[in-house]
Order: C-alpha cells, then structure tokens, then sequence
C-alpha cells in the first residue's frame, strides 16, 4: 500500500470508528430496554412488528441521505440481501428472544455471555473468509475481552439453562451474517445493506408469524406495549444505521471487539436499576474490556478517530456561528 493510500484508508477509518462507538452506545441501551419490553408480550409478534417498523423507518433515511443507495442492484446482490435478511434479520431475533425468555431473569446473564463471543466467532470468520489479519496485538485484546465478561457475570447464576443454545446460535447466525455485510459492503451503499437486513427480515418475521397462527398477538398488542414497540425500534434504526455505515470501513473483527462494550453499558444500568453489588470483580471486568477494545482499535485508529471528533465539532461551531 503506498503512502496516500494509507492516508486515505486512514482517514476513513476513523469516521468508522466513531460510528462503531455510537453503535455500541445504542446497543449497550437497546439490550437493557429489551429485556423489559418482551416482559408479558408474545416476542415473536413483537419482533416482526418491530422489525418491519423499522424497516419502514429506514426507507425515507436511506432513499433521502443516501445519494448512492439507489444504485441498480444486481441478481447478485438481491441474493446477498436476501440471505443478510434471513440469517441477520429474522431467524436469530426469533432464537435470542426466545433463549433470554427461556433462561429467565435469574439466567439471562449467562445466556448473554453466549452474545458477547460474537466477536470470537466474526473475527474466525473475517480470517477465514475476508482474509482479515489476525495481530498478535488482537489476539491479546480477545483475551482481555473474554476474561472482561467473564468477570461482570454473577457467580449465583446457572451456568447453563434451556435458553442458552438458542443464544449461541443466534449469535452464530449475527456473526455470519456480520461476516456476509462485510463483504456486500465493499459494493454496496450502507443504507442498502441496512435496509435490506430489517426489510427482508420484516417480511420473513411477518410471513412466519402469520404461518404459526400468531397475528392474534400482534393485535392483542397493548397501548403500553406498542410503545415498547415504538422504543425498540427506534433504537434498532439508530442501531443498523450507525452500525453497517461504520463497517463499511473498519474490519469485521475489529468492530465485532468493539460491541463487546455495550456489555458493561448494559451491565451498569442494570447496576444503577436494581443496586446490585459492586466490587473489585466488576470493577475489573469493566477494565479489561476498555483495554481489550483500545487494543483491538489500535492507538493510530483512535488517533484518527480523535481527530473526526475534533474536526466535526469545529466545523459544528463554524456552521454555528
């Protein structure tokens, strides 16, 4: 690579990185908000529901900002937004959903820990399939990130529980379905592929509701839980949009690293909500996950992911003034 191409594939990393972090920000919120907005519902109904809310959401957003989304697809592409839909979009909602109502609150913990090594799973396939470098430097942030959430579960909790197979398989679904974005991404406009995970998925979400008899529940739905609807989707949105836009220039398996900080996120609200102890393990465990992402991004990436920061707050106040 010569000198101005590094330049460049810096200069877009950083912006990437930055919309990485909001990602994780809103995931780390989105889990902690989901948890209580299944509570009594029918989650499939509320998944398709939710899903094809937001991918109605993500039309005007994709169509209007994105310039370069309305790029003809290909039978080609069509396929790859197809199958983002199904194995992104669809299936591993339905299966974490249901693992986390199946495990309970008192193994809802462990269950997630079956989540957070999603980013062991992309980073394997970003080697395999994206020929994505494994560093000794990454290598040793996956460490510290595995050994970080190992730490923040609770000791009481049931290692293992009904639900959790149904989590790891989501999770392996979410980490292909991460690895094929990554690929659509190198010809694709983010919005495109954004839209086409929530779009197919909604409609594969709504056909298996409708399939299983259960549109029932979708009208069954209260006021109080078409708000729930309503949060969650907004969330997602925020989610999907920040998300495929910042993977669109950062590796798989990096950005993967990067949402295992939406664990501790979700880890203090619930801290903040139920009081829960808090001691040298947690403290720890938080730790190690900060230092296993910094590794993970690298010092040049953060860097540059400053210097966004910096030149977009400049160019805010300019506007301004």
């Amino acid at each position: 690579m010569s000198a101005n191409a590094s330049v460049i594939v810096r200069k877009a990393v950083g912006p990437g990185i930055l919309l990485v972090l909001l990602t994780v920000l809103i995931s780390g919120v989105s889990n902690f908000v989901n948890f209580y907005a299944v509570q009594g519902t029918n989650s499939d109904a509320f998944l398709a529901v939710r899903n094809a809310a937001v991918a109605v959401l993500l039309v005007p957003l994709v169509f209007l900002v994105g310039r370069t989304a309305r790029a003809k697809l290909t039978r080609t592409d069509w396929l790859k937004l197809g199958t983002i839909g199904l194995i992104g979009g669809a299936i591993p909602f339905l299966l974490f959903f249901r693992g986390l109502q199946m495990a309970g609150a008192g193994g809802a913990a462990t269950a997630t820990f079956g989540y957070r090594t999603l980013f062991l799973m992309a980073a394997v396939l970003g080697i395999v399939f994206l020929r994505e470098h494994l560093s000794p430097r990454l290598a040793l942030a996956a460490g510290l990130l595995l050994a970080g959430n190992v730490l923040l579960l609770s000791l009481t909790a049931p290692l293992w529980t009904d639900g959790t197979a149904y989590v790891l398989a989501a999770t392996a679904l979410w980490a292909g379905e991460y690895t094929l974005s990554k690929h659509a991404l190198r010809t694709l406009p983010s919005g495109t592929v954004a839209l086409g995970r929530m779009g197919f998925g909604g409609i594969f979400l709504l056909a298996y509701v409708g399939l299983t008899g259960q549109l029932g529940s979708v009208a069954a739905l209260s006021g109080a839980q078409w708000e729930w609807v309503a949060i969650s989707a907004l969330l997602l949105v925020g989610f999907v949009a920040t998300w495929y836009a910042g993977l669109k220039t950062v590796d798989v398996s990096v950005a993967s690293a990067m949402l295992v900080l939406a664990f501790p996120i979700t880890w203090a609200l619930g801290f903040l909500t139920s009081k829960s102890a808090f001691g040298l393990p947690q403290a720890a465990g938080v730790v190690a996950i900060v230092l296993g992402v910094a590794l993970a991004v690298g010092l040049a990436s953060l860097r540059d992911t400053g210097a966004a920061v910096v030149a977009w707050v400049r160019s805010a106040v300019g506007r301004a003034e």
